[in-house]
């Protein structure tokens, strides 16, 4: 299995124009961050997630105000008709999930459809879960990145069909991809997970990585 290269990533992380976004979003965020940063592809499973998302946040009202979920995507292939609707099913599904839930101070749901690389690796370091929860992915790069250089102990909640949960699922909380009850109570088990359990499995899975 292909990596991601380790020295070269996590100077990346500190470099100033990084800093300078992972800023912006530390001003930003509430007690619990919950990541995903993907693709808009179907097989990415954009719109199952963002429904766990809502499960969870019906399932544990204490938690209302408290998480965001920031959602940064990459528009894929939208010259292609399947492409194109599954992002306006990801724009509803959140417009949805941020009327119910939401209120004049706070969304549940930070859609950002850009593709910023600066951004996406500042939001790496200072996630409390990250969601890949794919249907089937070969690899899946975005995991090893973020475990890698993320700074608050975040929790890899990863699906069971993706090639990294071979390397790194036994040191992370397993989804699985069609069952959204199931990733809604493993985001409620990542996000109360005991501090030195969230230690020990990160840094399992960045010595992996490494």
């Amino acid at each position: 299995p292909i990596s991601v290269d380790p020295a070269a990533f996590e100077e990346l992380a500190s470099s100033p124009p990084v800093e300078e976004k992972r800023a912006a979003l530390e001003r930003q965020r509430r007690e619990h961050l919950v990541l995903r940063v993907d693709r808009t592809d179907p097989s990415k499973n954009i719109v199952r997630g963002f429904r766990a998302f809502d499960i969870l946040l019906e399932d544990h009202p204490e938690l209302l105000g408290k998480v965001t979920f920031l959602a940064l995507l990459q528009p894929s292939r939208q010259d292609v008709a399947e492409y194109a609707d599954y992002v306006e099913r990801i724009r509803r599904t959140v417009a949805d999930v941020n009327l119910k839930h939401g209120s004049h101070d706070w969304q549940p749901i930070d859609l950002r459809l850009e593709e910023d690389l600066e951004q996406a690796v500042a939001a790496y370091t200072l996630f409390d879960v990250l969601v890949v929860n794919s249907v089937f992915d070969g690899m899946n790069l975005v995991a090893k990145e973020a475990i890698l250089v993320n700074r608050r102990d975040g929790v890899l909640a990863l699906s069971e069909n993706t090639g990294a949960h071979e390397e790194l699922g036994a040191f992370a909380v397993t989804l699985h991809p069609f069952d959204v009850q199931q990733q809604a109570d493993a985001l409620h088990e990542a996000l109360t997970m005991a501090p030195e359990d969230r230690r020990n499995r990160r840094e399992a899975c960045a010595a992996v990585v490494r």
